[in-house]
């Protein structure tokens, strides 16, 4: 079996994330659920600001190694790079993390591999593990 990876998440953290693995051979679908950033990378641009990653993003693109969607497919490796803004209180606001779980848990089986990249407060992986 070949190994592949989805990265939920395309900002700072998980575009850059996910070219580099690309740029490595290795199959990666990026997923976000916004619509114009999908569409953006898809034609070969990036809408973060980090020099040089544009042309390895159509690089990666035209090779056939990065691919994006907002929709969820089967991988070994799932990478989770999602926002956690802080509600009013300073507690981090954990929906993102929590809709990508409910999403992906359908397509989970116990070889895969779960990165939870996104800042999160001690205990969210075991809530994640129990999910």
């Amino acid at each position: 079996m070949s190994l592949t990876v989805n990265i939920f998440g395309l900002g700072y953290i998980g575009l850059p994330t996910a070219i580099l693995i690309a740029s490595k051979g290795i199959k990666v679908r990026g997923i976000d659920i916004n619509k114009n950033v999908i569409n953006k990378i898809a034609r070969g641009k990036v809408h973060i600001n980090e020099p040089g990653l544009e042309k390895l993003l159509r690089k990666v693109i035209t090779s056939g190694f990065l691919s994006v969607s907002e929709n969820i497919d089967q991988a070994n490796i799932h990478v989770i790079a999602v926002p956690t803004p802080f509600k009013k209180n300073f507690t981090p606001d954990l929906r993102y993390i929590n809709n990508v779980i409910s999403a992906l848990a359908p397509f989970l089986n116990k070889e895969n591999l779960i990165i939870l990249e996104s800042t999160s407060p001690v205990g969210t992986t075991e809530k994640i593990l129990k999910q």
